[in-house]
């Protein structure tokens, strides 16, 4: 593998095994128990055997008796935590358990006492190309499958994830771009992505999420899944917690481009969404509102005050006025316009600018 692909792929797996880790090193009932590395991933060929090894320590004060089991992983759960299959016969589609063998299922320690566990895993000659994902579970107690799950109790596991060479398919798309909400006070804005594999590999999307002001200038951007959080194979993955803070206090209409890779080197995909909202703050809008109301309110009583002179003019019959009078009744038809225009104007601040 590549250093970028490693990279990458220890990214993912951080995130995967955040749940478990914290339950390393905790006691529950005077149990506590400590299991490394916590991943273990390799790209493996059909056919392939290789062996690995593990360690695990006893963090107790007393001599402690423990279990070794494996498990399939389902799915990840929102936040990155995986999802463990019910048992080792629930078929999932990217299976792994079936090809680890245990050298033993039980262990005793003494305290502080750490032991080196080999186990085998033995990728069939058949073996469908693509990720495929499981978990060694070290537990204090006797394995409960009805109850299994990911970090139950003081269950540890690292995760085990083997990508079997071959033709993968790489397919992901973008289900959801949304903003938390269509109107903001001021720029600080919350998003929301879903993400859909279709592919048999796990993909780990990243790229810029622009953002655009009414005028198509760009006035910020963030690094969506900085993290490098993957999405499991046949699944939707849910990204929040991604805000814009702006730097400046904003105003009117935005956009905002999402633009995310995925894939290996040389075969990267880009996949593209886009969602408008708004920023209105009142700050803005309060004063800008008492200003177009009173420039309203100017122009239709200058309208109303123009027709009934007319009115008047029309229904009295006189056609001669005096000099001053028809100074009067031409200017006022122009402050009419020119507050109306002012309005209008105003109006088209709000929507365009700050």
């Amino acid at each position: 593998m590549s250093i970028l692909k490693q990279t990458l792929s220890v990214g993912l797996f951080v995130a995967l095994v955040s749940v478990l880790l914290p339950q390393v090193g905790l006691a529950q009932n005077g149990a506590g128990v400590r299991i490394s590395p916590a991943v273990i991933e390799e790209t493996l060929d059909p056919g392939t055997t290789k062996i690995y090894t593990f360690s695990v320590e006893n963090l107790n004060a007393s001599e402690q008796h423990y279990s070794l089991f494996t498990r399939n992983i389902s799915d990840v759960a929102p936040g990155g935590a995986p999802i463990f299959a019910d048992s080792n016969q629930e078929v999932t589609g990217f299976d792994l358990v079936d090809w680890i063998t245990l050298p033993i299922n039980e262990l005793l320690l003494a305290p502080g006492e750490q032991r080196l566990i080999d186990f085998t895993i033995n990728v069939p000659a058949d073996a469908s190309p693509g990720s495929h994902f499981g978990g060694v579970f070290v537990t204090a107690d006797p394995p409960k499958f009805e109850n299994s799950g990911a970090a139950v109790g003081y269950q540890v596991a690292n995760i085990v994830s083997i990508r079997v060479s071959g033709e993968a398919v790489e397919t992901a798309s973008i289900r959801q771009f949304s903003t938390g909400k269509f109107l903001y006070g001021s720029q600080n804005v919350d998003f929301n992505v879903r993400i859909e594999n279709a592919g048999n590999v796990l993909v780990r999307p990243i790229g810029p999420l622009e953002i655009y002001n009414s005028l198509g200038k760009k006035v910020g951007d963030v690094l969506f899944n900085e993290g490098r959080a993957g999405v499991f194979p046949g699944k939707t993955r849910e990204f929040d917690n991604i805000t814009w803070i702006g730097d400046s206090v904003g105003f009117g209409r935005y956009e905002a481009v999402l633009s995310a890779v995925y894939g290996d080197d040389g075969t990267r995909k880009t996949m593209s969404s886009t969602v408008t909202f708004w920023v209105l703050p009142l700050s803005i809008i309060g004063p800008a509102a008492a200003v177009l109301g009173v420039l309203l309110i100017a122009t239709v009583v200058g309208v109303r005050i123009y027709i009934n002179r007319a009115l008047a003019q029309m229904t009295t019959g006189r056609r001669l006025i005096s000099r001053k009078q028809k100074k009067t009744s031409n200017t006022l038809p122009l402050v009419v316009a020119i507050l109306t225009v002012l309005a209008l104007f105003l109006l088209a601040m709000l929507v365009l600018f700050a």
